[in-house]
């Protein structure tokens, strides 16, 4: 008789998630990805948006520590000679000159993978952890870029929230560009020596203080504070809007129109602004700006005979008015109108050397000669056009070697030069923000 057979299941095909309580022990966030069915073993990427600003941006690396200071210096011009030299030696002439610094900071972003559990899950989620926080990293000096650039070109115009009796404070929607005034080209705090000239409400006034963290201005002359004053500095950046003398004075029915545009581009060429290459100037508008624009007879119009731009490829519109239309979600919004709730557009008009960079230079080189520098692993890699940022990958520090600290960092700031040495007295020409709801 033929003896029977009986073949032996291996323990590990017995180990099934279901009847050991695996996924009971693993933090929740991982737990999802422990499912009893079948499990995607490819991570999707979320929705990305496109990190545009800091493309903009002219990058200088330099070296210095943490909370370094570097200032930059741009000479103005000449006051042109047209009065004829009557036999006597040239009165000797003299150019302005303006500063603007950067300050050397850090912006990281952190993840811990358990290697086990990246097994347990099928998936890699070493590898979605690591494209994640490229992501992050992306997104995050790409906001770096875009808020330096929208406080200095958005700035120096708000107007009164809170109505008050007479006195020298006033509660204004934002500070920015009430915070400093330039002496001799450098940019100092504003206080009772250095006021900044101001007009409220049509009234000339000055401020002569500034609290960041309550939004109020001390003002040189006690007045009656009235809500939607508006207030505006005397070197304020040009900012153009269908209507009023700030985000307040908007309606709904205010919408963007190529005409706006027009009046930006015009603004630009009027202060000397040089192109980008290509000979245009770039345009960042949001959907909402876009999708009102082509309501806009002269926009579509215009819109017939463009030229398709080399540069920005699927993001742009076209090139046409002088503009390349360059679709941007990350422009930002705020809220104004007169009950405070109308969500008013922000799009944005820039010429050549509006935004500067100033990374760390050799950051990826810092443990250089320490003996430890293959210890972690650190590699450059290109977050956002422009932004390379360091990526380092730390050994487990755990006693069961299992859990791995990835992390992303950049070292450095954004600069925003004013160009208070040539044109008007307007300060920071080279982009004019337009404002609608």
């Amino acid at each position: 008789m033929t003896p029977t057979m009986t073949l032996e299941r291996p323990a590990s095909a017995w180990f099934r998630l279901d009847r050991h309580d695996v996924r009971g022990q693993v933090p929740a966030q991982i737990r999802a990805m422990l499912q009893n069915g079948i499990l995607d073993r490819v991570f999707r990427d979320a929705l990305v948006p496109n990190f545009l600003f800091p493309q903009i941006a002219d990058s200088e690396p330099w070296q210095g520590g943490l909370g370094d200071t570097k200032t930059f210096t741009r000479k103005g011009l000449l006051t042109p000679a047209t009065t004829p030299v009557t036999g006597s030696d040239p009165s000797p002439s003299s150019y302005s000159i303006e500063q603007w610094s950067v300050i050397m900071d850090q912006f990281a972003g952190s993840m811990d993978t358990n290697m086990l559990m990246s097994a347990l899950a099928l998936a890699n989620k070493f590898l979605a952890d690591m494209a994640t926080l490229g992501i992050q990293a992306g997104q995050s000096i790409n906001q770096v870029a875009r808020n330096k650039l929208y406080k200095a070109y958005a700035g120096g115009r708000t107007w009164c929230t809170t109505a008050g009796t007479s006195d020298t404070s006033i509660l204004v929607q934002s500070t920015n560009g009430f915070e400093t005034v330039l002496v001799n080209g450098v940019p100092t705090p504003v206080s009772g020596a250095n006021p900044l000239n101001v007009t409220i409400a049509g009234t000339a006034n000055t401020v002569v203080g500034v609290n960041t963290s309550t939004g109020a201005l001390t003002l040189g002359t006690a007045r009656t504070d009235t809500a939607g004053d508006y207030v505006l500095a005397a070197n304020a950046p040009v900012t153009i809007r269908p209507t009023g003398n700030s985000a307040f004075d908007l309606t709904s029915s205010n919408t963007a129109t190529f005409a706006q545009f027009r009046a930006g581009v015009a603004r630009l060429r009027k202060m000397n602004v040089p192109t980008l290459p290509g000979g245009y100037y770039a345009a960042h508008i949001d959907p909402d700006t876009e999708a009102q624009l082509f309501s806009d007879a002269d926009f579509k119009q215009a819109l017939q005979g463009r030229v398709d731009s080399p540069i920005y490829r699927d993001l742009s519109i076209g090139r046409f008015g002088g503009i390349d239309w360059v679709r941007n979600i990350e422009a930002p919004t705020v809220l104004g109108g007169s009950a405070g709730s109308l969500v008013v557009h922000r799009p944005i008009i820039l010429g050549d050397g509006a935004l500067m960079s100033a990374p760390l230079e050799g950051q990826g080189s810092l443990l250089s000669g320490t003996g430890v520098e293959d210890v972690p692993e650190i590699r450059s890699v290109n977050a956002a056009p422009g932004v390379d940022v360091e990526v380092i990958v730390r050994p487990p520090q755990d006693r069961l070697q299992q859990v791995l600290a990835t992390t992303w960092s950049w070292v450095g700031d954004y600069g925003v030069p004013s160009d208070s040495g040539t044109g008007d007295a307007a300060l920071f020409k080279r982009g004019v923000v337009l404002e609608h709801a």
